[in-house]
């Protein structure tokens, strides 16, 4: 008289999660850059005239206040400001900071920060076929000795700390 009720039960949750899988859809943000925050964060100004904070994914930059942070806001700048980007990402991560991959002219930013020597490969939030790539990037730079790789073969060392207020994160020294 009754459906199998455990059977109907998995169905609709297997249904319930392939269309949340496709929630996630990418999304994309046009607009100039309005202030570089750090080597992998910056504020854009969104072509509706909204602020967005967003957070390069894939790449984590020293702080601006470590030695290689400061030369990796530099590069960034040099790369985006006073020019039209746009920061693709996947819609279920928009939070108060959005985590994506900025593109200007057809370049991945992310990945010429990289190449650059000038941040360190976070595969987390990127997919395979990205994290390959960004990782193909760092091995260049590590290799021709750029940036945060120039220090005789020691690689940069990461310490915790807890900024007042704040949850426990680290940086790199």
């Amino acid at each position: 008289m009754y459906p199998d009720l455990p059977g109907l039960r998995v169905m609709l949750c297997c249904l319930l999660l392939v269309s949340l899988q496709t929630a996630a859809a990418v999304e994309s943000l046009t607009g100039r850059p309005a202030r570089i925050v750090s080597g992998n964060e910056l504020v854009l100004l969104g072509s509706d005239g909204v602020l967005h904070r967003i957070v390069l994914s894939g790449i984590d930059a020293q702080p601006p206040n470590q030695p290689w942070g400061a030369a990796a806001i530099r590069h960034l700048r040099s790369l985006v400001m006073g020019r039209s980007v746009t920061f693709v990402y996947r819609s279920t991560e928009h939070t108060e900071r959005i985590r994506g991959q900025l593109r200007h002219g057809g370049a991945d930013i992310n990945i010429r920060l990289l190449a650059a020597g000038l941040a360190r490969l976070d595969p987390s939030g990127l997919s395979r076929a990205d994290t390959e790539r960004y990782a193909a990037a760092e091995r260049q730079a590590r290799a021709a000795g750029l940036g945060i790789w120039s220090t005789a073969g020691r690689e940069p060392r990461f310490q915790s700390r807890t900024p007042p207020g704040g949850a426990l994160f680290r940086t790199q020294q």
